[in-house]
């Protein structure tokens, strides 16, 4: 997350954040109410790519360990603590009405060290599938995608020299990331239809929409696209098309993920010239379900899934289950996640090292 103190901290981006997680809240509800709301996921993954790619171009550094160290220290501080919290309480709670947790349970616990997509895809799990809205820890696959690509991507800032010197280096990286994106897609689109679990769960097939999000940043670092005439079209169209791959059922789901990550990279590029859009995601309101929405991914389908084991989901306990959902992140963040960003990590940097290049040769590999 991006420093309010930061002259290049863009409100807008919570904005965003608050758009995914509240469509994949609404679809994870009923996935008659927004189709496609899962999609959200993909968003994330977008702005992710954007947000760390702009954290680099303003950490510069020449020495090689305390890059890796420095970067792995922040984002152990940022996933770890809330998930270890979610995963405690929630073990307990899986425990008493399921007499049989064991998949669950090595799930969250795979989790932890970003390797709970694995786990899943080795157990074939069919993430639409009925039996898998009893799973709470099922929907830390994306955390275990972005983690293993944070193990990745440091290479390729630091390989591309992007890390010493952000506006000589742009275009070199930039040129990776854009390969890299186009054998990703093209890996996504094959597995799709031979093995949609592959194509679902693994880093490399979902490395096109991160990549993406950091293509965007890189390219907003030369040019202004926000600044031209055509881009309050761009911004309507953009939004439009989110919207619509949420809602349409008979869409292709490669071009619906492929429609709205490219939509999202263009929307976040062009927002500031629609004063509409740009008032929308960065009011108040808006923004502060984005802050928390790290912690509301979280709790979310662990609320649902106890309560698909116990009461049930109905339109009479949506309320009840929605307040528990946005009082429990809430607390998250108050009380786990801001708290968290002061403390000390200390880490023995030549076991870090040993562990960075092990988990990025098993996620590409």
């Amino acid at each position: 997350m991006l420093n309010k103190n930061n002259k290049s901290y863009r409100n807008d981006i919570n904005g965003f954040r608050a758009l995914a997680v509240l469509a994949v809240i609404v679809n994870h509800f009923n996935k008659d109410l927004l189709p496609n709301g899962y999609l959200g996921v993909d968003i994330f993954f977008v702005v992710s790519g954007f947000v760390v790619t702009s954290s680099f171009s303003r950490r510069k550094s020449v020495n090689f360990s305390e890059f890796f160290t420095s970067f792995y220290k922040r984002r152990i501080k940022r996933i770890l603590p809330p998930l270890l919290i979610f995963i405690f309480f929630t073990s307990i709670i899986l425990c008493l009405f399921n007499p049989i947790p064991n998949t669950s349970l090595k799930t969250g616990i795979t989790s932890i060290f970003g390797m709970s997509n694995f786990y899943l895809l080795r157990k074939s799990t069919d993430y639409f599938a009925q039996s898998s809205e009893l799973m709470p820890f099922l929907h830390t696959w994306s955390l275990s995608v972005e983690e293993q690509f944070y193990f990745v991507y440091p290479f390729l800032i630091w390989g591309t020299g992007f890390a010493k010197d952000s506006k000589r280096n742009y275009k070199s990286l930039l040129f990776i990331i854009l390969l890299l994106t186009i054998l990703s897609f093209s890996s996504f689109s094959y597995f799709y239809i031979s093995n949609q679990s592959a194509a679902y769960f693994l880093m490399p097939n979902r490395f096109w929409e991160i990549g993406l999000g950091c293509a965007a940043f890189l390219i907003s670092m030369k040019f202004n696209i926000s600044s031209h005439k055509s881009a309050f079209f761009l911004s309507i169209a953009s939004f439009l098309t989110i919207l619509l791959s949420f809602t349409f059922t008979n869409l292709n789901p490669v071009l619906s993920a492929l429609a709205i990550t490219i939509s999202t990279c263009i929307l976040i590029l062009t927002i500031e010239r629609n004063k509409f859009l740009y008032s929308l995601f960065t009011h108040k309101k808006i923004v502060f379900i984005g802050l928390i929405s790290y912690s509301l991914y979280l709790w979310h389908w662990g609320v649902l899934s106890i309560s698909r084991l116990t009461v049930g989901v109905y339109w009479w306990t949506i309320p009840f289950q929605s307040l528990i959902m946005f009082y429990l992140s809430k607390k998250s963040y108050s009380l786990i996640e801001v708290p968290s960003r002061s403390i000390i990590v200390k880490i023995n940097k030549k076991i870090l090292l040993s562990i960075s290049f092990f988990i990025a040769f098993i996620s590409i590999f």
